[in-house]
């Protein structure tokens, strides 16, 4: 199998013998090279290890690490601890983690973007150019100015984990300290729902610990509380802000630092004190606070407004193979609130086609769709109906009256025509039918609202039906599913129902964006038509075929 591997390739042979010469001839004096390797085996890199000078005669072992399609990447530096002795290097070499931030996990440091690198006029000594600036900033007590710093808003300290915060956290005024109870849902996350959270957002939880928060005054951040992480610093910090000796306190602590003006207000720690004598050593596991409200729609904010859309409620009856990529990608999108109506389980033949897999079977489909809502984000309203909506007694009435939104992806004319007929003209909101054809080779969406035609409207057209692929194809019938007294279930691919499930989302944004200043386009189109994998005698494959059809005249429903 070929490999790209830029020291060896024929192409860049110039470039190669170029880059360790400039490191054997070491920036005018600023940079001793030790010892460069090159690889002899596929999984290595070209490395150097050399003695870089900076600031006033200060010196830094470093190691440059090229990866193996340089030049399209740029060389990684990193900073090592310790000082030549006799000319030779440390015998067990470490990263040299600075603590004021701008450095990656692997002690790399930050020395620009990734989208600056241009490998047309860039190279190792550039590189390492910038990288005598760096040391000089992560060598000066203040650390990095402002036009220094990398925005990779990177933690303090290298955290082994993260603890997520559902929503932004009002604290009590005049407060110091409290407690916070947080969930483990896989090893070193942890989830803090017990305050925040009404409803469970990971279903398996490796257990609750408890984590004692202390609070700061306004102006105190990470870098002004620890200008060096050590244990003398956290035992002075409790005796000088809380006047608590935590030698005292027990070997084991799990703590939470509230900084009222830090970029990211929450650390949490577990601290491990082992005193001998007059000696004290902390071995701590330093865990990031990330809070989803302030984090998670910043890649859609200016597309889709999620404040807005986070007071949306959409009612979705079928979550099925469409249904549940519907009820996850609009949640996805920032609509706060969902009714969710289903009377099926969730089976192993589901796993092919829906948003969920094989670990979700034997529940509730609408209880699965809630899982898959809730891990997108914690702060959603899901209500759940497990029931069969044509035997409903007023939960349909309920919840139509308080939504901006109902989506229908049951594929039963039955339910369909129940709704069409007899709740749409009474509730003022847009109604979203979709389906998709045996084999998923076709489907169609129907808005139906105060301006459109509805169902018995568009049948009057004769343009109720599903585009028919231009070629037969013969699909074999399916057995009835174990245990189940179903219907069997139609064949179909995952690829064709999530195109519909797409449409149907994006359709559904624009019915509630409607009215409202935004960026995405209002919608044109009431009807949509699907001309999947085989297309059909009026369009091309994989064509949507838009269209927006009036009221009929004739229609005992609309008039």
């Amino acid at each position: 199998m070929e490999t790209h591997e830029w020291h060896k390739h024929p192409s860049f042979k110039n470039l190669f013998e170029s880059e360790i010469d400039i490191l054997k001839r070491g920036l005018k004096g600023d940079f001793e090279l030790i010892e460069y390797h090159i690889p002899t085996h596929p999984n290595e890199k070209v490395t150097a290890i050399g003695e870089l000078k900076f600031g006033t005669n200060q010196k830094q072992i470093v190691q440059i690490l090229f990866p193996p399609k340089y030049p399209f990447a740029p060389p990684k530096v990193i900073s090592i601890q310790g000082e030549l002795v006799d000319n030779k290097l440390p015998a067990l070499m470490q990263v040299h983690h600075f603590g004021k931030g701008n450095q990656y996990d692997d002690g790399s440091m930050c020395l620009f973007r990734k989208d600056f690198w241009n490998k047309e006029i860039h190279n190792v000594g550039w590189t390492l150019r910038r990288a005598q600036k760096w040391l000089s900033s992560a060598n000066t007590k203040e650390g990095f100015k402002p036009d220094e710093v990398v925005e990779e808003y990177l933690p303090p300290i290298r955290p082994i984990g993260q603890v997520i915060i559902p929503t932004e956290i009002s604290m009590p005024d005049n407060a110091l300290s409290g407690d916070f109870f947080l969930t483990q849902f896989k090893p070193n996350y942890y989830i803090l729902e017990q305050n925040k959270s009404v409803q469970s957002t990971f279903k398996l939880s490796l257990g609750v610990e408890s984590f004692r928060w202390y609070a700061f005054e306004a102006g105190m951040t990470f870098k002004k509380l620890f200008p060096v992480f050590n244990a003398q610093r956290l035992v002075d910090i409790f005796s000088n802000f809380f006047g608590l000796n935590i030698v005292e306190k027990g070997q084991n602590r799990n703590i939470a630092f509230y900084l009222p003006d830090d970029e990211n207000p929450w650390h949490f720690f577990k601290l491990n004190i082992q005193q001998n004598g007059l000696q004290v050593n902390i071995v701590h596991q330093y865990f990031i606070g990330r809070t989803v409200s302030n984090e998670l729609y910043l890649r859609t904010k200016d597309i889709f407004d999620n404040e807005l859309l986070s007071q949306k409620r959409v009612t979705i009856i079928g979550l099925g193979a469409i249904g549940s990529e519907v009820a996850l990608s609009l949640a996805k999108n920032g609509v706060g609130h969902f009714n969710l109506f289903d009377m099926d389980t969730f089976e192993i033949g589901n796993s092919v086609r829906h948003a969920a897999d094989l670990f979700y079977i034997g529940e509730h489909k609408v209880n699965v769709a809630k899982q898959l809502i809730l891990r997108s984000n914690p702060n959603i309203t899901v209500n759940t109906f497990n029931v069969d909506v044509l035997n409903d007694t007023g939960l349909l009435e309920n919840s139509f009256s308080k939504s901006d939104l109902c989506i229908i992806l049951t594929a039963e004319d039955s339910v369909e025509y129940l709704i069409n007929d007899y709740y749409q003209k009474n509730y003022n909101i847009p109604f979203i039918f979709s389906r998709a054809s045996m084999g998923a080779f076709s489907g169609a969406i129907q808005v139906v609202d105060s301006q459109s035609a509805c169902l018995k409207c568009l049948s009057l057209y004769n343009a109720d039906t599903l585009p028919k692929p231009i070629s037969k194809i013969k699909l074999a019938e399916l057995p009835p599913e174990y245990g189940s007294c179903s219907s069997p279930a139609l064949p179909g691919s995952e690829i064709d129902t999530k195109e519909i499930a797409l449409q149907v989302s994006r359709v559904a944004m624009q019915c509630l964006l409607k009215g409202e200043k935004s960026t995405y386009p209002s919608l044109r189109n009431k009807q949509y038509y699907w001309h999947g994998p085989h297309g059909s005698s009026e369009k091309e494959p994989f064509t949507w075929e838009m269209k927006n059809i009036k009221k009929h005249k004739d229609c005992p429903i609309c008039h």
